[in-house]
């Protein structure tokens, strides 16, 4: 009940944001001249952001190979793809992109891929991805911290709260991977005073929790030991990949004919929009993103193009990667039940020898060592 009431709730902010951004966009033109100036796009340009997004994508696939290798736990960079569109397309339609690291170590335990293996490789890929983008976050700063006077004072607050909130995150996770001693000695004071707040919880339960995680963590530890160079490797492809994603308000920027801002700019300015808005509990950060995109990039393209820039940004970087991604899924679902079929199917079943019983070994089991 609960859950199905923060789903609710959930769906409610999205439904308001989104209505709130349809509101501003046609209270600053008719649906006319939205359309009129979304068909002045070139297309020609707007297709350089295919493949930007099919880059972003394959980044994490790198990545998740490198690492499954490094685990003895290699598998195909196809199947590495798959993850990859897994993880794109539940992160996207969960709050907080809570759905999408679950459902990858799903599809790769259907592969053999053991739990602990597959969790560890997301929680690698996770801080390259964390520390990427609050790199982005630096750079921006450093290189065009005028652009924050343009996002305007709420989303001002909202860009420190998302930088601070990535910061911890960031901080935290490093800590637990490096410094285990110490971030055990500090969860289990947390938790020591939230059941002082709040004596109905279960301390031996939540340290339980606690120790599995960090031991988790210490595998990772581990793993970066054995092969020193596989986070900077995860670092540099998560970097890349969040360029692919920021770099998409400049392709729109070229697409209407537009001149004298440089992609680095582009960059900057989208970093900081999905700082503002990469936390807020919203699937896809749907609604939230696209106001702060009005506000932060209305001096780049003026009144009259700024509502149609958001519109095929939003559209090429988010909206057609979940629809193309999902297409991957179902495919992907329908050829492994395929698959199945056949090789349960009778027929398929070889026919047992005649003569004597012979003992054979027993097949191997399909997997991958559970091992740093």
């Amino acid at each position: 009940m609960k859950k199905q009431t923060k789903n609710l709730l959930c769906m409610g902010a999205v439904l308001a944001l989104l209505g709130w951004t349809v509101h501003t966009i046609l209270k600053q033109q008719t649906p006319g001249q939205l359309a009129a100036a979304l068909l002045s796009a070139d297309w020609r340009v707007l297709l350089l952001g295919l493949p930007l997004m099919a880059l972003f994508l394959c980044c994490e696939a790198a990545a998740t190979y490198a690492i499954l290798r490094s685990l003895g736990c290699g598998q195909p960079f196809r199947r590495c793809a798959y993850y990859s569109c897994t993880g794109f397309f539940f992160s996207t339609i969960t709050p907080s992109a809570t759905g999408g690291q679950p459902a990858q170590i799903l599809a790769m335990g259907k592969d053999g891929v053991p739990t602990a293996s597959g969790a560890l490789d997301m929680l690698l890929v996770t801080i390259g991805y964390n520390t990427a983008a609050m790199g982005w976050g630096i750079f921006a700063l450093a290189t065009a911290g005028s652009f924050t006077e343009q996002l305007g004072g709420q989303v001002g607050l909202l860009l420190g709260v998302g930088l601070a909130v990535f910061a911890l995150i960031d901080a935290a996770m490093l800590m637990f991977l490096f410094l285990p001693g110490p971030a055990r000695r500090l969860l289990y004071g947390c938790i020591a005073l939230a059941v002082r707040l709040c004596p109905r919880l279960d301390k031996a339960a939540l340290e339980a929790k606690a120790d599995a995680h960090i031991a988790e963590y210490r595998r990772g530890a581990q793993l970066i030991r054995k092969a020193p160079g596989l986070l900077a490797w995860v670092l540099g492809l998560s970097a890349l990949q969040l360029a692919c994603s920021y770099a998409m308000p400049y392709v729109v920027y070229r697409a209407f004919g537009l001149s004298g801002f440089s992609l680095g700019q582009a960059i900057a300015l989208q970093a900081l929009c999905s700082l503002a808005v990469g936390y807020l509990p919203l699937p896809g950060s749907a609604g939230a993103a696209e106001n702060v995109f009005l506000r932060g990039f209305l001096l780049i393209f003026g009144e009259g193009l700024v509502a149609p820039a958001m519109i095929l940004s939003r559209t090429l970087n988010c909206y057609l990667v979940l629809v193309a991604t999902a297409v991957v899924l179902l495919v992907g679902r329908a050829l492994r039940s395929r698959r199945i079929v056949r090789e349960t199917a009778p027929e398929a079943q070889p026919a047992a020898p005649k003569g004597p019983a012979v003992k054979r070994a027993a097949p191997p089991v399909k997997g991958c060592p559970d091992r740093v």
